[in-house]
């Protein structure tokens, strides 16, 4: 099996390498990291605050 270098790929690739692949989770940890380190000031929401936000930005943009 041929080793992919996911430090090679770009975000995009790596989100629809992850996203062909679910039973990769090297991938999938690889990508969940880079974006953390993106943004290390993200909080973790609930689900139901996630959603309500995500209602909100849809109500704005009508």
């Amino acid at each position: 099996m041929n080793q992919l270098n996911y430090q090679d790929m770009s975000d995009s690739e790596l989100l629809t390498y992850v996203k062909q692949h679910p039973e990769d989770k090297q991938a999938f940890y690889v990508y969940v990291d880079r974006k953390r380190a993106a943004s290390p000031q993200a909080v973790p929401m609930e689900v139901e605050d996630a959603l309500f936000k995500l209602e909100e930005i849809i109500r704005k943009q009508k």
